[in-house]
């Protein structure tokens, strides 16, 4: 039967991918720097391999076939095949040759931007992007061509938006960012306002050992349910969660001197961890068992780092903790832990954003890529739009300041261009998430204050982990809220947490 073959190559895909993802966490983790190019040449070999089997002539005749038996299939099963066929679709829209290239131009400039980046050496790693940003938005273009019937891709950006956000539009990105810049600079004024009537938070007065920082974000990990057994922690150059459902691959960086971010970016990246572990084990390996897009992927770990990490309940139950690992410095205190967690103030570094500025940033680095790949500006222009950027929605200037401003993120290097949307679409969806939650179980927030979290992973489970694909994005989300994408409960929960008593995460 022609679907039995799609599966059966699609599970072959599936342990190439997996092969993949440990070659690519060894990189960031392991790998010696003189390893990169051998290892770059490794891995667009297992690139092109998937794309070879993809384009083979052979699997697309079993597609037609699939197709036209598609209805005597199972509901399950035709969401599967809906997933293969756009994966095969997509494949043939890329040469195989143009695949290659592309990933051996992002493995070059982004081992380069590692160390450009703290040189602060943007004249080195210009033309090394320009030649990323070629390939992408060559890709870009070849795929709207071959999928803007089907698809409904009105720009070449818009492509690659579809590949991290499947189905999602920039008809539904701009309006929601549109309100977002009218409405979050008079937020943020009122709440910095408000803000600085109080003392600044305390800093730890003297330096964590990286050591005891591992064993405290082990120990946080535990608690939001993270399976050592079937996952591990180790540190690299920038946090991700990587690896396969069934071995986890969790990364962060340690600062001895601020720690508190240390601790947010275990919370964060064990969120993404949670969902991919938390995906149906009878789908795995199968398309439809995958998770479902940037969007909800990142709704999930901002549901673990915002809704739960830098809620009230939270930070007073692991303020002990906390204290237990570092010692009774008042930094520490569960009033200071929470202003810390909850301080708002515009700065140049994303990854370090409050959640009130951090769409901001967002929504800059969405404009810049948008025109970069719609050929309306070049990348010889990106730190001066950058600055204009900057300086509009934060206040802040970055002239000269490269490793604070166009080169801070490895997202570009790295060839993800199309990823940032999710971001703020996922802080969107995850207070959404909360708000439906509360409907079900009204006492999040005893759960929280009690580490007693299994009630609230069981609704994520229920609600989003374990059915992957098998909805489209408006599908899972209006099932699990009863609406679809509404930026109304993101805003609430800002006005909620900063300028009301916090009741919503």
């Amino acid at each position: 039967m022609s679907y039995e073959i799609l599966e059966k190559t699609f599970y072959r895909l599936a342990q190439l991918d997996h092969a993949g993802a440990m070659l690519g966490w060894d990189q960031a983790v392991m790998m010696p720097p003189g390893g990169n190019e051998s290892r770059g040449r490794a891995l667009a070999e297992l690139q092109v391999m998937t794309t070879e089997i993809l384009q083979d002539p052979a699997l697309q005749d079993h597609m037609q076939r699939a197709l036209a038996d598609a209805a005597s299939l199972p509901p399950w099963q035709q969401a599967n095949l809906r997933e293969m066929v756009n994966d095969i679709k997509s494949a043939n829209a890329i040469p195989k040759e143009l695949v290659e290239a592309t990933v051996l131009a992002t493995n070059e400039c982004e081992h380069a931007w590692r160390s450009l980046r703290p040189a602060n050496d943007w004249p080195t790693f210009e033309p090394m992007l320009t030649k990323v940003v070629d390939l992408t938005r060559e890709t870009a273009q070849l795929r709207r061509a071959a999928l803007a019937d089907e698809k409904g891709l009105v720009s070449d950006y818009e492509a690659l938006v579809d590949i991290y956000d499947p189905g999602t539009r920039l008809a539904v990105i701009d309006p929601v960012f549109d309100r977002l810049k009218a409405e979050l600079p008079t937020l943020l004024q009122e709440i910095t306002a408000r803000q600085s009537r109080a003392p600044a938070p305390l800093q730890p007065q003297t330096s964590i050992d990286k050591h005891r920082q591992i064993a405290l974000a082990r120990e946080l990990m535990s608690i939001l349910g993270f399976d050592f057994d079937r996952g591990r922690l180790d540190e690299t150059a920038h946090p991700f969660s990587g690896g396969v459902s069934d071995d986890s691959r969790v990364t962060s960086r340690y600062d001895e001197s601020n720690v508190f971010e240390g601790i947010m970016a275990i919370v964060h990246e064990t969120g993404h961890s949670r969902y991919e572990s938390g995906l149906n084990p009878v789908w795995r390996y199968k398309p439809v068992g995958g998770s479902m897009g940037m969007g909800v992927h990142e709704s999930q770990s901002l549901f673990f780092e915002m809704q739960i990490g830098r809620s009230r309940p939270f930070v007073d139950a692991i303020a002990p903790i906390i204290r237990r690992y570092f010692g009774s410095d008042p930094a520490f205190s569960p009033d200071n832990l929470y202003a810390s967690y909850t301080r708002v103030a515009p700065g140049l570094i994303r990854v370090n954003a409050d959640e009130v500025t951090y769409p901001l940033h967002v929504i800059a680095r969405y404009e810049i890529e948008r025109d970069l790949i719609n050929g309306d500006v070049t990348v010889a222009d990106i730190p001066e739009l950058w600055n204009a950027a900057m300086s509009r929605y934060l206040g802040l200037d970055t002239r000269d300041n490269h490793q604070d401003g166009a080169m801070q993120d490895i997202h570009w290097p790295s060839g993800a261009i199309g990823y940032f949307p999710s971001y703020t679409l996922g802080a969107i969806n995850a207070a959404q998430l909360y708000r439906a939650m509360l409907r079900d179980i009204p006492d999040v927030n005893g759960c929280i204050g009690n580490l007693t979290l299994t009630p609230i992973f069981e609704w994520l489970s229920e609600r989003v982990w374990r059915h992957g694909r098998l909805y489209s994005y408006d599908e899972l989300m209006t099932r699990a809220t009863g609406e679809t994408l509404n930026a109304d409960h993101f805003l609430n929960h800002l006005q909620a947490r900063y300028l009301g008593n916090e009741t919503s995460g």
